[in-house]
């Protein structure tokens, strides 16, 4: 199914936004950062070896426009004695070589990262593709320095910028192309790694001519001194290896390898069986903990029987009793109003209100003596509640 740039544009911004695609690029700066001036300290020592003083004098001024007067001077001295010449060497190949390995193998990684790479690669891998990239760009920038002789000689005049930009950014696209077609550790074709080739090469292109733009105008502000150089030179590498990741989510988007996953050295392993011997433990306290929270039969009987005796015994010649006697008061006093009258009135009122009182009386003792009976069974009772 074809896309439009606008859609290719979006994945590639949210592709490089999952990706930390900046944070990659910061490393890369830095290792490059740490791999220029060994590699050109190297380069210079090589030619003055081999008696190529032309390309040894142009390397000198190039580290010249990255340090101060005296270090440009220090670093000129140190390279033309015979002394100074096997130090720097010396030191030169220590550095490159730690520093050119921590950049390739943050390439490697960062390209395995962008193209969903899971897995940790031998190092031997990383080794190989390193070499095997810098084979390469040394190839490329050895047909480069061929073609820019000849351009020298051809292109006159006007077109002489037109040609070395050109050149520029031939150089780049050969020097980039390994890196986008070998450090993916997936099987890519060499077409998938042209866009982001391109992209890199184009973004590399402009930052040599912004550089070269504002070389001069950071040279008039000399407080600074290198460390306004090297900051400059930080940020422009940062920015280049920032388009390089950005052409390997381009590559990696075009090419719809953003979801792949390819898993090195990782064996699936079976689930191994359930513990039986575990799951009856767990079973057994799962059971203990539901009984724990479960009512016993006995218990709630034995509670049961206990209150239904305490309210027997409290309620006993209590409950309806008294209602009883004041009924019996109350149906006694209208009929004497009702059928005597008279002095046999106030005499039957008399005998219904001692009769009344004297049944009530009755009724209170015998609950006291109820409650008197029951006091054995109340303190049995209360032993039983404190075991």
């Amino acid at each position: 199914m074809s896309r439009n740039a606008v859609s290719v544009a979006r994945e590639v911004v949210a592709e490089a936004q999952d990706s930390q695609i900046t944070f990659l690029a910061a490393a890369v700066a830095y290792y490059a950062f740490v791999s220029l001036i060994p590699l050109l300290l190297l380069t210079l020592a090589a030619a003055s070896y081999l008696g190529v003083e032309s390309i040894g004098e142009q390397i000198v001024q190039l580290v010249g426009t990255l340090l101060t007067a005296e270090g440009s001077d220090a670093v000129r001295n140190a390279l033309r004695g015979a002394s100074g010449r096997g130090t720097a060497t010396v030191v030169s190949l220590v550095v490159l070589a730690w520093s050119g390995l921590k950049l390739f193998r943050g390439l490697d990684v960062a390209f395995a990262h962008v193209y969903g790479v899971v897995g940790a690669r031998p190092l031997t891998h990383q080794l190989r593709d390193g070499v095997l990239v810098l084979g390469a760009i040394a190839a490329g920038v050895v047909a480069a320095v061929v073609a820019g002789f000849v351009a020298g000689f051809v292109a006159t005049g006007p077109f002489v910028g037109v040609v070395a930009f050109g050149l520029l950014a031939v150089t780049l696209c050969l020097v980039f192309f390994p890196i986008f077609y070998i450090f993916p550790d997936a099987d890519i074709t060499p077409r998938e790694a042209v866009p982001g080739t391109l992209l890199a090469a184009a973004g590399w292109t402009a930052l040599s001519g912004i550089f070269e733009a504002y070389a001069p105008l950071a040279g008039k502000y000399q407080a600074y001194g290198i460390l306004g150089a090297a900051l400059l030179l930080v940020t422009i590498l940062y920015v280049g290896g920032t388009i390089i990741m950005v052409g390997a989510v381009l590559n990696a988007v075009l090419a719809g390898r953003t979801d792949e996953t390819d898993v090195h050295d990782e064996v699936d392993e079976p689930d191994s069986a359930p513990d039986i011997a575990e799951m009856e433990r767990e079973v057994r306290a799962l059971r203990a903990e539901l009984d724990a929270k479960t009512v016993s039969k006995n218990d709630l009987e034995s509670d049961l029987r206990t209150y239904v005796r305490k309210r027997l015994r409290r309620n006993h010649a209590r409950g309806w009793g008294p209602y009883l006697v004041l009924l019996y008061g109350t149906l006694m006093t209208l009929g004497a109003f009702y059928f005597l009258s008279g002095g046999w009135a106030i005499l039957a009122m008399v005998v219904v209100w001692l009769s009344t009182l004297g049944l009530y009386a009755l009724m209170l003792l015998f609950g006291v003596g109820l409650n008197a009976a029951g006091v054995p069974g109340r303190i049995a009772d209360w032993v039983n509640d404190r075991r």
